[in-house]
């Protein structure tokens, strides 16, 4: 299982430019193509974002960066809305991933990226990855997994376990719920165990948190351990249904300062998607 392409919209703000960094991070381990898609709205607000330069020269000055080294990019500029041509490109394109910046280069209320973020989780069919205008750039060393023992995903599990053994980093598969009798806790630790052996790699560790406060108990844990990214499977239900609720999804993306790897659960047999 692999990532072969990801979709990057940016704005060439300097938040579209962290969120580029995280894609490429992915697309190194992957050896994925990166699509780096500049949306343009219209021409009043394009000179604001960019001033003088045309996105083609700031496309080539990317390329520049050296933390695009070995990378393989492709630009592309289109009309029209941002979340229509996001998700109509990702599907087109057959991405695995897209990558996005919650805020854009502007307080206006029209922004290239910005709540077009939250729209794109709700209604993307593949991966999404959001990153918070508030998160800084480090290599993924650590990744929480959010699993749901209630309404097992072992297969999207598993596949999320190969793709971050790609790049390194250390997964921390994680449930938050009430435990008394610790039959979930057991359970946890046989998917740990089984993970390890389906898929060779021993970087996995779990935690249970006895907690009926799912989102702000995950990510206080996130920020104890300097979690890097926090990922959620969006087909959970019980304690998982009021963050994946289209309100509660847009409150989550906001306000959280880490970025949130989002994994539909409706996906065709390749990777993410």
């Amino acid at each position: 299982m692999k990532i072969n392409k990801i979709l990057v919209p940016v704005d060439f703000s300097e938040n579209s430019i962290n969120a580029l960094r995280y894609a490429a991070a992915f697309a190194k381990g992957s050896e994925a193509v990166m699509i780096v898609m500049h949306v343009s709205d219209n021409e009043a607000l394009d000179d604001e974002l960019r001033g003088n330069l045309a996105p083609d020269h700031l496309f080539e000055l990317l390329k520049k960066e050296h933390w695009m080294s070995g990378i393989k990019m492709n630009s592309m500029i289109v009309e029209g809305g941002v979340e229509e041509a996001v998700l109509e490109n990702s599907m087109n394109l057959d991405v695995d991933l897209i990558v996005m910046g919650t805020q854009g280069a502007s307080t206006m209320a029209r922004t290239l990226v910005g709540t077009n973020t939250t729209k794109v989780v709700g209604k993307s069919r593949c991966a999404v990855l959001v990153v918070p205008a508030e998160a800084t750039f480090t290599p993924v060393r650590k990744v929480i997994l959010a699993v749901d023992l209630d309404h097992r995903t072992d297969h999207l599990v598993k596949d999320i376990v190969e793709m971050l053994k790609v790049i390194g980093a250390s997964v921390l598969l994680v449930y938050v719920g009430k435990d008394p009798s610790g039959k979930l806790e057991r359970e946890l630790i046989q998917l740990t165990d089984d993970l390890k052996k389906s898929t060779g790699y021993e970087k996995i560790v779990s935690k249970l948190i006895p907690s009926g406060e799912f989102p702000m108990s995950l990510e206080s844990y996130a920020f104890d351990i300097e979690a890097d990214i926090i990922t959620m499977i969006t087909h959970h239900r019980g304690v998982f249904e009021s963050i994946f609720d289209p309100s509660e999804t847009k409150l989550y993306t906001y306000h959280t300062s880490m970025p949130l790897l989002v994994v539909p659960h409706h996906r065709k047999p390749v990777f993410f998607l």
